[in-house]
């Protein structure tokens, strides 16, 4: 795939800022300057070669849904093959901000959503969801790492939903997955398909039955097309979804019961 030069050159890739110290540990405990940086402008999650998809296809236009203080769009931007679109959307009125001044530039664009959390967002309206069809369709890839692990049931069907209409033909969505086997939790019915780990801040961690899962994203029109199951048991999974008829759906497994809670 030839490299792309849809980028203003003035933005030297060189000299592209870091976000803040104090951003970086509110998205997480990895604060460390590699973990932001791509230098040897590799595909920063890998080709992405999930037939019918060509390495690298996937990420001609990119919208990141949690992109925090931007750590994704700075290594996109560093990538050899950038996107000819890049657009993030984040809860944090002061991570966005800082995305706009510092990382914006012709096919790269950020947006506030307006969604309330006691943690990330606590001045935000009190929105559970709003629409994000408006963004922007024809995207070949959704990211979304750490968001779906932090919202509920319906919540989750809510984006999904969204994004469905935003994806292009073979578009697929990754995003990363708390999963556990709600056999091992017999009191919990057939409408019981989540358990949170803290009663303070039940949207800390949501982990979802793995069969809800499933039968959740079949009906919502999608196919689950690759897993990168989790190295150590309870952390989260990154799954691949994608609508097109083209995609193999690999739902039909069992998890490893060294990767997923219950198994």
């Amino acid at each position: 795939m030839p490299t792309r030069q849809c980028y203003n050159r003035a933005v030297e890739t060189a000299t592209l800022p870091f976000p803040p110290l104090q951003l970086r540990q509110m998205v997480g405990p990895i604060v460390e300057d590699s973990y932001y940086d791509n230098p040897d402008g590799s595909y920063i999650w890998g080709p992405l070669d999930i037939p019918p998809l060509k390495a690298g296809e996937a990420y001609r236009r990119v919208f990141d849904f949690g992109c925090g203080c931007g750590r994704e769009e700075r290594r996109l931007l560093l990538q050899k093959d950038r996107p000819e679109k890049i657009v993030g959307l984040d809860i944090n009125p002061e991570m966005i901000d800082w995305c706009q001044n510092n990382l914006a530039a012709p096919g790269v664009s950020f947006f506030h959503h307006d969604v309330w959390n006691v943690n990330y967002a606590p001045k935000n309206s009190k929105n559970r969801v709003l629409p994000i069809r408006h963004i922007g369709s024809d995207f070949t890839l959704i990211e979304a790492n750490s968001v779906f692990t932090h919202l509920h049931e319906d919540q989750s069907k809510f984006y999904l939903d969204q994004m469905r209409s935003m994806l292009a033909p073979t578009g697929i969505i990754r995003a990363t997955w708390f999963l556990f086997n709600k056999k091992a939790f017999p009191m919990m019915g057939d409408n019981l398909n989540t358990i949170f780990i803290n009663e303070a801040d039940p949207s800390n961690a949501v982990y979802y039955d793995w069969k809800a899962f499933v039968t959740m994203v079949h009906k919502l029109g999608y196919r689950i097309v690759h897993i990168n199951w989790a190295q150590m048991l309870g952390f989260h999974n990154i799954i691949c979804l994608g609508r097109s008829d083209n995609f193999l759906d690999i739902s039909n497994m069992t998890p490893p019961g060294t990767s997923v809670l219950g198994y």
